[in-house]
């Protein structure tokens, strides 16, 4: 493996624990992750589609 791999490697293995950390953290507060089935869209269809702005750069 090349630095750059072991170095990628190495980062997802660091997030993948600071995940798993941060869910063991908040189911041993007492709160429970809610499972939303398939198809489910958390948009309100009554007030229309929102669009999202990922940034203000103008072209």
């Amino acid at each position: 493996m090349t630095k750059k791999a072991n170095t990628l490697a190495a980062n997802q293995q660091n997030l993948r624990e600071k995940i798993n950390a941060e869910t063991e953290a908040f189911l041993a507060s007492g709160k429970k992750i809610q499972e939303i089935p398939t198809g489910i869209s958390g948009q309100d269809t009554q007030n229309g589609s929102r669009h999202i702005r990922i940034s203000n750069k103008k072209e």
